[in-house]
């Protein structure tokens, strides 16, 4: 088969002296498609100039050498240096993809490594919480409430009736008595009174819970008709 050698023109584009490497092959654009496996969108693009409808220089690149060697080119380096130039690429990736490759690959391992400690601080963290929380639940006072009698009360009776509410499942103790609670947390108990002033101390705590406190001070007073009496003596109405 007789080779047709063309003199190229300096002048000449980068993408026209490709277009006619590919002539001189007698090859059409579909046969280098199917051959380079390169979409033919691209290498028209190459073959016109058109820098714009390629992809990004790194693929584009390796486009251009594969496109190159599928035409015989055994050293295609000439042609992606100028098409660089043309392109005004400037990431060197020539001169440096061996280390760039290697810190890549280590930024991907430094990212992946930080992924997974980030993935397991988060789930201690989380469990922290919980736990936290937990704790907090079981360690914590339970709420009480004492609706009666009211601080400061003064009374002529020598009992009062003690009530309240709190959580379920509480102790409750009334001056160090325990107290029955119902079902609903509510309970009630009558306490003794003693002449002048006396300090009522409810008490509610949960297993392992600190206790919760209240005080009502209750005075009991006499009776205002009651009256001394000298001995001897008689009280006349």
């Amino acid at each position: 088969m007789p080779f047709v050698i063309r003199k190229l023109n300096d002048a000449r584009t980068l993408g026209g002296e490709i277009r006619e490497l590919r002539r001189a092959t007698g090859l059409t654009l579909s046969e280098m498609e199917a051959r380079t496996k390169i979409r033919r969108v691209f290498i028209e693009a190459f073959e016109n100039d058109r820098n714009a409808d390629l992809p990004d220089s790194l693929y584009a690149r390796n486009y251009l050498r594969a496109y190159l060697r599928g035409l015989g080119v055994t050293d295609p380096e000439y042609y992606v240096k100028r098409w660089e130039e043309t392109r005004g690429t400037c990431d060197f990736v020539e001169a440096s993809r061996m280390p760039r490759q290697r810190v890549r690959r280590g930024t991907m391992l430094v990212t992946s490594r930080f992924l997974k400690v980030a993935g397991v601080a988060v789930i201690l963290l989380a469990v922290s919480l919980y736990v936290g929380n937990e704790v907090r639940a079981i360690t914590s006072a339970p709420s009480l409430m004492v609706v009666g009698p009211e601080d400061g009360l003064a009374t002529t009776e020598a009992t009062v009736t003690v009530r309240g509410e709190t959580k379920p499942g509480t102790a409750i103790k009334v001056n160090g008595e325990s107290v029955l609670l119902d079902s609903d947390g509510t309970f009630e108990t009558a306490v003794s009174l003693e002449r002048g002033l006396n300090v009522i101390k409810v008490e509610g705590a949960k297993r392992y819970s600190r206790i919760s406190t209240e005080y009502r001070r209750v005075v009991l007073e006499a009776e205002k008709n009651t009256a001394v009496v000298p001995s001897g003596l008689h009280q006349f109405p």
